[in-house]
């Protein structure tokens, strides 16, 4: 799988929010996960919180969003 971070959101002082796009079995899926410092750790890593959706339905997502948002 390779993986194009294109956001990188702060949460908390030991987790953050990473946005990427990823192909995965031949599909272009687009990524919204939780990161976190582990406890004496130098590097995030990525937890189980969080969303994996397939890229064509981006700009739905991105719909509901701007709904939210107003």
């Amino acid at each position: 799988m390779s993986r194009i971070e294109v956001a990188a959101i702060r949460k908390t002082d030991t987790a953050e929010v990473r946005v990427s796009r990823n192909y995965w079995k031949g599909r272009s899926v687009i990524d919204i996960r939780v990161w976190y410092l582990p406890s004496g750790g130098a590097e995030y890593v990525p937890s189980r919180k969080g969303l994996t959706i397939d890229a064509s339905k981006l700009p739905e997502l991105l719909d509901r969003l701007t709904e939210l948002a107003r």
